[in-house]
């Protein structure tokens, strides 16, 4: 029989090993996780109109893929589905193909997919990577620390919707599909 500290640390051991297999993520809801708005909070607002469980989205400025700069304060009036991943990451790889599915999805309506690029070499890399998994929409660049220091990112991909107020409403970790977005995404455009 095993002594509890062995124990303790063999299911450590096992946990981290299981997380891993997750690849570059660890879960399905980081805002759930940390105490952020469920599901059903998403239509609901604080009496100072503050959407319950939102945070204001990040004012920071990103190099766009064309030289420029832009921030997605640049783009209210939209709901924003703001991809952080990175070439590195094989998860994030696996999940671009439900990505330019749903920028097809909602091409005529206030719906921006976006990418942010994390630490993934310059931008011609960038782009040939993009143009491989025939990815269109919007794509900008930020380093592994402003991901973190702006968004939290803790795993990859990281997915933040914004509304269209710009306001934070869910945050959500691992690889996602278009018909999980699309649902959040409605749930915003009503």
């Amino acid at each position: 029989m095993m002594r509890a500290d062995r124990t303790t640390g063999g299911w450590s051991a096992v946990a981290l090993v299981a997380l891993m297999g997750l690849g570059c993520a660890a879960g399905d809801d980081a805002s759930e996780a940390a105490g952020g708005a469920a599901d059903g909070d998403l239509a609901a607002s604080a009496p100072d109109g503050v959407p319950s469980g939102a945070k204001p989205a990040p004012g920071n400025v990103f190099r766009t893929l064309d030289g420029g700069e832009a921030s997605l304060r640049d783009l209210r009036g939209n709901v924003v589905v703001a991809n952080l991943w990175g070439t590195w990451c094989l998860p994030c790889r696996d999940e671009l193909p439900e990505l330019v599915e749903l920028a097809r999805i909602y091409d005529d309506r206030p719906v921006v997919i976006l990418g942010l690029a994390v630490d993934s070499g310059d931008v011609d890399e960038i782009r040939d990577f993009l143009e491989d998994f025939g990815v269109e929409y919007p794509n900008w660049m930020m380093g592994m620390d402003d991901a973190v220091a702006t968004f939290g990112a803790v795993g990859f991909p990281t997915t933040v919707i914004v509304d269209p107020e710009g306001w934070i409403r869910k945050e959500l970790l691992g690889p996602q599909t278009a018909a999980s977005l699309t649902e959040e995404i409605e749930t915003l455009l009503r």
